[in-house]
C-alpha cells in the first residue's frame, strides 16, 4: 500500500463519515448482507469467493476482449497527467492497469476478494459507490457492468457526482447490461446469450448464476440508461460497443 492515512483518503473522495442505513449497519455490510441473503445453491455465484474473476467475465460477456481494447483506445483522448483516472467497480484492476495514463488511477470495489494491492500511481479503495459525495478532479471515469448491481434509487446521485467529478471535456465511459423494450427480441438476444455461454459452462452453472443474481443485478433498457445519463447532465454521448444484451456508452462533458 502507499501509505495513505483513511482520513486523508476519506477526504479526498469526499466520504461522508456517517455511512450507516437505517438499521445502523454499514452500507458495505448492508451490501454485503444483500449479496449473501440471495445465494443459496451449493457454490453460489459470489464476488467475495470467486477466484478467476477476469476468465470469467470473458466467457460470460461476447467480445469483452473488444470492448475493454475499445476502452483503452478511447481512453487516450481524455487522459491528462494533471487529473486522475477513476475506475467504479474496478474489481481486479486488469483494466485499469492497461489504461495508458502517467497520473494517478484510483479503482475503487466493495470485494475484498477482487481488489489487488495499491502500487505507484495506482490507488485501490475498498468502499461501497453509495458512501461517496465526489471523486475528484477526473479526465476519464469508468463503470464497465457496475451500476447494474447498485438499487435503482441510487443509480441517479451516483451518474450525478461522475458528471460533477468530471473536469470539461473529461469523458465517463460506461457499459451495462440491458434489457430489450420488445418481449420478443428479448427472447431471441438472451437465448443467444445462453447458447454463447454454454461454450465455457453447463446449462446448470447457467440456470444457477441466474438465480443467484436475481435479486442482485437489475438491468435498464437501453432508453432508460439514456436518460439517466441525460439527467445527470450529459448531453454529448454515443453507443460505441454492442453484443447481444451488453452496450457500451461515451459521454463527454
Amino acid at each position: 500500500m502507499d501509505g495513505r492515512s483513511s482520513t486523508t483518503m476519506e477526504e479526498e473522495f469526499q466520504i461522508p463519515k456517517d455511512t450507516n442505513d437505517a438499521d445502523g449497519q454499514s452500507l458495505s455490510q448492508s451490501w454485503k448482507r444483500l449479496v449473501e441473503g440471495f445465494m443459496s445453491s451449493t457454490e453460489p455465484f459470489s464476488f467475495d469467493t470467486i477466484t478467476n474473476f477476469d476468465e470469467h467475465i470473458a466467457q460470460s460477456i461476447p467480445n469483452y476482449h473488444t470492448l475493454t481494447e475499445a476502452i483503452c483506445d478511447l481512453s487516450t483522448y481524455f487522459m491528462t497527467e494533471d487529473t486522475q483516472v477513476i475506475d467504479l467497480g474496478c474489481s481486479t484492476g486488469k483494466l485499469l492497469e492497461r489504461l495508458p495514463h502517467r497520473g494517478k488511477k484510483v479503482g475503487i470495489d466493495i470485494a475484498d476478494n477482487l481488489l489487488p494491492e495499491s502500487h505507484d500511481e495506482t490507488l485501490y479503495v475498498r468502499k461501497d459507490l453509495r458512501a461517496f459525495n465526489g471523486f475528484g478532479k477526473s479526465s476519464l471515469i469508468l463503470s464497465i457492468f457496475t451500476l447494474q448491481f447498485i438499487p435503482y434509487e441510487d443509480r441517479p446521485r451516483i451518474l450525478s457526482i461522475i458528471y460533477d467529478s468530471l473536469v470539461e471535456g473529461g469523458a465517463f465511459i460506461w457499459a451495462e447490461k440491458v434489457r430489450e423494450e420488445s418481449g420478443e427480441l428479448e427472447q431471441v438476444i438472451n437465448g443467444a446469450h445462453y447458447d454463447f455461454k454454454r461454450k465455457a459452462f453447463s446449462a446448470e452453472q447457467i440456470l444457477d448464476k441466474e438465480r443467484d443474481l436475481r435479486s442482485m443485478m437489475k438491468v435498464n433498457s437501453s432508453m432508460r440508461n439514456q436518460i439517466l445519463a441525460e439527467n445527470a447532465g450529459f448531453t454529448v454521448g454515443t453507443m460505441f460497443w454492442k453484443f447481444f444484451n451488453f452496450e457500451a456508452w461515451i459521454y463527454i462533458k
